[in-house]
């Protein structure tokens, strides 16, 4: 999906309110993003978005080449947003669940992601465990941040 004007503009925001669980992002950065991704997906004015890659993509990211060194054939969650004012109405797990679709049919073998450790976020961990992810390794990106992988086999 191509972001219209709009549409980036608000996904740029969104994202840059939430810059501690997904990382700030400048205009730059987003495009980069939204080009090389395997799906860019947003739900309503902008009660939330996904963007992920695929194994194929031409990405660079830290968490993401972790995966990308141990699996061949995967979907990435790069980031997933929901804005404070539409939490609990199921927008990520009906993001999640359409990139699994995709996947899906396109035969990739499983959904990926990272979710932050330490400091920890139970909210996301108890998300994630709803859906059937599971952690399988952890890594310190620096002295105050280590991430879970967390895979879903599909």
């Amino acid at each position: 999906m191509t972001l219209s004007f709009e549409q980036f503009d608000r996904v740029l925001t969104l994202n840059n309110i939430h810059a501690k669980e997904t990382s700030f992002l400048e205009t730059a950065d987003l495009e980069r993003l939204t080009k090389r991704s395997y799906l860019t997906k947003t739900i309503g004015e902008l009660d939330a978005f996904l963007i992920a890659m695929s194994h194929n993509s031409p990405h660079d990211g830290i968490n993401y080449s972790w995966f990308k060194q141990r699996y061949d054939s995967f979907a990435y969650v790069d980031r997933i947003v929901t804005a404070q004012h539409a939490r609990g109405k199921g927008h990520a797990r009906t993001l999640y669940l359409d990139l699994m679709d995709k996947a899906k049919a396109d035969g990739i073998e499983m959904v990926c992601c990272e979710i932050n450790h330490c400091p920890p976020n139970p909210g996301s961990v108890a998300f994630h465990e709803k859906l059937g992810f599971e952690m399988i390794d952890t890594a310190a990106l620096d002295e105050t941040k280590t991430v879970g992988y967390w895979i879903k086999k599909l």
